[in-house]
């Protein structure tokens, strides 16, 4: 018997200029792609709480979806989620830092523009129907099909003797059921998560089919084109929270003297001039790129104006740019973190309230549907 394949959609691409008009116009053209019902518009998407978020991080997720709560249609809604279930897939942490990184990166995320007037946001945990769902959207995936995904393959390795815990197999499914809880339409997220998109779309599709109704959806995944961010330390990989060198990666609430110095040791090259190489010269083009998304241009404005710098002049623009932005959130974020972190506490419950609420109402039709009420 042949290998079931999943059905491939392209992710929508949204390039960092794309206008509020365009995007609202792409979104309403991709909701209802093969002439099926018309489903609202309704974006989610979730993050792990690995504590104060780094400048990739920023870049690669944060701002992209402050970008599109700026945009998108107001009558769509936006689910945020504190994916906290997700961060137990390969084993616990200490329960004290379980639960500051959660506060963390909720302050965080609001500092960084997050408007919980807009976006519901959330601990994925308080809202026990994700678990709920995702049992009963198991019943429509194999083992076989979970353990040839690409994600799931490459974590696995780091388990001896395939001791591999069974939340890093399932761990697809819960992304499925975080989405499809919601009737999520559209998924900002990145294209490393492709394959697991796939497989939320054809988890819907069969329910649907299974079902005869057209209750889910089909998830669209949305994937901009913002910068990549590179280690500061070796341009050959992103920028990581695990990697051990500190000098490698900036917070979000790095300090003005942090910032001159991890820039300061940047790794750059032998030549003098700052010219964007890509490829002859990662580690130049890397502080490059990150200069642009810094400024919110584009690279080829950015290569202009850093034609007669030296290395060190193009490092402490850079140093600069990066105050200059992320000051402000830095003190934002010192302000949510006051009080035991009250205000964002009162948020993620008023948050969770929320999607409680749709959620339940959902997960009764969705019992209904298969015969459980």
């Amino acid at each position: 018997m042949s290998k079931r394949q999943l059905t491939f959609r392209p992710p929508i691409f949204l390039s960092p200029s794309r206008s509020a008009e365009k995007i609202s116009a792409r979104l309403l053209e991709s909701q209802c792609p093969q002439g099926g019902s018309l489903h609202p518009t309704v974006f989610f998407s979730g993050i792990q709480p690995t504590g104060v978020p780094h400048i990739g991080n920023y870049f690669g997720f944060i701002e992209p979806w402050v970008k599109i709560q700026a945009s998108a249609p107001s009558e769509s809604k936006m689910f945020l989620s504190i994916a906290d279930y997700h961060s137990l897939s390969t084993g616990f942490m200490p329960a004290e830092k379980m639960r500051m990184n959660i506060l963390t990166m909720a302050a965080s995320l609001l500092a960084c523009g997050v408007d919980p007037n807009r976006t519901i946001l959330f601990q994925q945990s308080d809202v026990s129907e994700h678990a709920n769902l995702m049992f009963i959207l198991g019943s429509l995936q194999t083992i076989p099909a979970l353990s040839r995904l690409p994600q799931y393959k490459d974590k696995a390795k780091s388990f001896k003797k395939g001791a591999v815990p069974m939340n890093l197999l399932i761990y697809p499914v819960l992304q499925a059921a975080d989405i499809l809880l919601y009737k999520g339409s559209h998924v900002p997220v990145g294209e490393d998560q492709s394959q697991h998109m796939n497989l939320a779309a054809d988890i819907a599709r069969r329910f649907n089919g299974i079902c005869g109704t057209d209750f889910f959806p089909i998830p669209q995944q949305i994937t901009g084109n913002h910068a990549r961010i590179k280690s500061l330390r070796d341009p050959k990989k992103k920028m990581s929270k695990s990697d051990p060198a500190e000098l490698s990666r900036i917070s979000i609430i790095d300090t003005q003297t942090e910032i001159k110095l991890k820039c300061s040791k940047a790794l750059t090259d032998f030549e003098k001039v700052v010219t964007y190489d890509p490829v002859r010269r990662p580690a130049v083009g890397n502080l490059l790129t990150l200069y642009a998304a810094t400024k919110g241009t584009k690279v080829d404005e950015i290569i202009e104006e850093c034609r007669d710098m030296s290395k060190e002049e193009l490092k402490l623009a850079l140093a600069n740019a990066l105050n200059e932005k992320f000051g402000p959130i830095r003190e934002k974020y010192e302000a949510f973190m006051m009080n035991d972190c009250s205000e964002v506490r009162e948020i993620l419950g008023s948050g969770c309230a929320e999607a409680t609420a749709i959620a339940k109402e959902n997960m009764t039709n969705i019992k209904t549907l298969i015969g459980l009420k």
